[in-house]
């Protein structure tokens, strides 16, 4: 058998709400000879982003966050990227999306990147029509791989396609084909490419080929159903597909079993991904993550039933980016984590925080925001050297509740950074008990400008605030 040549050939996509698809689009290209996978994650709400992240942390796949950006159409944006930062690190790239599997009738995609290579010099992209499949009659969702459940095709390949491209002579990717710089653009025969001239983003008389993309575009119709509101990642606006586009795919009666001739080592590849992804999983899908305080600057957060004594990533996803952070162990049972939002602008009022590994984020609003008591307490009871958010808490918790259980809580404390802290509660105590306002303002006047005009800010310190001054 002859061996492949050393290529390096990765395939590129970007996905919204497929969590049901991920782990059998990921092992499939892998079995037919892909080094690598990236995956352009256009925010999910189904559990795909989670379950991105954790792939990418077992090194699975290469997943990259892509929210949508108001106005630019996320799947050419995210290609332009691609070939931006990461394709130079590949000799070839196939660029499609996750309900589109190329079948190879020899050996796998470097045998037939070394064919074509053996044809011509220069290689500058392959041109893979589609093998359109439809629902094979299946109206229900069910269990088992897409190349098994659908194998009912038309007869013949349509006239667009999909781009196999080599890296050194790709400018640009389009949606289904890209612009050299140079070398030959073939087709599926591996010869020199016919386009049709009214529409040149399509084959003019295509053929089977060596190779082709089966796009299993309907799946079954509770499936289709199901997408059919759903934003699309290659579209900014909501796409609506109608019952009507269903029926006309479902009628094909062709049988091509070609990709699922490869589904006994799909499934050893999932296996193998699942138990990788599960060695992260079970530290944390019991755990219970949740802010302990939070502003605009910051988030202390706390990690609760955590089944590792080793750090763990936290991740942090605001409207249009993302962050991760460490987490500190304090004991057997409690981890805590903090973020510093004050110049990046990760989040807003709301976001989502999640593990790395856990299968569902928590999405957080104000609604969820601890009060300020709560947060004093945490703080202090576990993060006692974050002596100024401490006081800023102590400062806001005094609009909820009283000047002694503020001051109780702080006195605990000994402030030793910060020892005009601790003074500044003990004239507090002594107004609560007196009412001798001239009294606790003698003693702010004893400390810097920056401390007094933080005791009476009306946002840091709304309580004082009203004080006369």
């Amino acid at each position: 058998m002859k061996v492949e040549s050393g290529v390096k050939v990765a395939v590129c996509a970007i996905c919204r709400n497929e969590r049901a698809y991920v782990e059998e689009w990921v092992s499939y290209y892998k079995s037919i000879g892909f080094d690598d996978v990236f995956i352009y994650d256009n925010v999910s709400d189904d559990g795909t982003s989670e379950l991105l992240v954790a792939l990418d942390a077992v090194g699975e796949i290469k997943r990259v966050y892509w929210p949508r950006k108001e106005g630019i159409p996320p799947q050419r944006d995210a290609y332009g990227h691609f070939i931006n930062e990461y394709s130079h690190n590949f000799d070839y790239v196939l660029i499609c999306d996750l309900d589109e599997f190329l079948v190879v009738d020899q050996g796998n995609v470097k045998t037939l990147i070394d064919q074509a290579e053996a044809l011509h010099d220069q290689i500058g992209a392959i041109a893979l029509p589609w093998l359109m499949f439809g629902s094979g009659g299946e109206e229900k969702e069910r269990p088992g791989l897409v190349i098994e459940r659908f194998k009912k095709c038309e007869g013949s390949v349509a006239r667009s396609v999909k781009t196999l491209f080599a890296t050194k002579n790709t400018y640009n990717m389009r949606t289904h084909i890209c612009d050299l710089l140079n070398g030959v653009y073939l087709d599926n025969t591996l010869s020199v490419a016919q386009w049709d001239q009214k529409m040149p983003i399509k084959l003019k008389k295509p053929e089977m080929g060596h190779a082709r993309i089966h796009h299993y575009y309907t799946k079954s119709k509770e499936e289709w159903l199901k997408r059919r509101a759903q934003p699309k990642a290659d579209r900014a606006k909501i796409e609506l597909k109608n019952v009507q586009e269903y029926e006309k795919y479902s009628g094909f009666s062709i049988t091509n079993d070609q990709a699922s001739m490869r589904s006994a080592e799909v499934k050893a590849n999932i296996e193998s991904l699942r138990k990788k992804v599960s060695s992260i999983q079970v530290v944390c899908n019991e755990a219970d993550i949740e802010v302990i305080s939070i502003n605009g600057d910051w988030i202390f957060g706390a990690i609760k039933n955590l089944k590792s004594d080793r750090p763990q990533t936290v991740r942090v996803v605001g409207e249009m980016s993302e962050a991760y952070v460490r987490s500190v162990r304090i004991s057997d049972n409690l981890h805590i984590f903090t973020y510093k939002n004050k110049w990046r602008n990760t989040y807003g009022k709301s976001f989502q925080l999640s593990l790395v590994g856990a299968s569902r984020s928590k999405f957080i609003t104000p609604a969820d925001y601890p009060a300020p008591m709560v947060s004093l307490k945490w703080l202090a009871k576990f993060m006692a050297s974050a002596e100024d958010h401490i006081f800023a808490y102590a400062l806001l918790a005094l609009s909820d509740s009283t000047i002694h259980e503020v001051a109780e809580v702080c006195r605990r404390l000994k402030f030793t950074k910060n020892k005009k802290f601790t003074n500044f509660f003990i004239a507090l105590s002594s107004y609560a008990l007196t009412k001798d306002l001239d009294s606790l303002l003698v003693e702010v006047a004893k400390e810097d400008e920056d401390f007094r005009k933080m005791i009476f800010d009306s946002k840091k310190s709304p309580y004082l605030s009203k004080l006369s001054v």
